[in-house]
């Protein structure tokens, strides 16, 4: 027995929604979406870095073992030290890192087991900033397998 033309619109509709809710979920373009950070910029020595604000968050590849971190603080005053910021993965805890003296400070990040989606949200946040709401100097984020 066919289908009745409204009944094969709606079969037609559910299945849509569905395929777009599925892609919607993990959506391959969030890799490089960010929130809190600002433009590129250059360092004394070449690298590339940008400022964070109070938070910023940014995603990786699920895959990934681990990323590295590579940040500093540069104070505008003494009181301004040490900077802590709070890292999560996925809104799970993850490290805690307390930046002290201005120098760049790896840190290595293992991240849980992959689940099922495919890409990990990162978010960074200090426990406070300086004027024009500057953060931390955040590098490239390299990942491992």
């Amino acid at each position: 027995m066919a289908l009745r033309p409204k009944a094969a619109l709606g079969v037609a509709a559910i299945v849509t929604l569905l395929g777009a809710a599925a892609y919607l979920r993990d959506p391959p373009w969030l890799v490089r979406v960010t929130s809190g950070l600002g433009g590129w910029e250059t360092d004394e020595a070449g690298h590339r870095y940008r400022w964070t604000r109070g938070r910023a968050s940014f995603f990786v590849p699920a895959d990934a073992a681990a990323v590295v971190l590579t940040m500093r603080d540069l104070k505008d005053i003494p009181a301004n030290w040490p900077v802590t910021a709070t890292i999560t993965i996925d809104d799970r805890p993850g490290q805690v890192v307390r930046l002290r003296d201005g120098s760049w400070q790896e840190v290595i990040l293992r991240l849980p087991p992959r689940a099922n989606r495919a890409v990990r949200r990162i978010d960074v946040h200090l426990d406070r900033v300086r004027s024009r709401q500057r953060g931390i100097q955040l590098r490239d984020v390299r990942t491992m397998n």
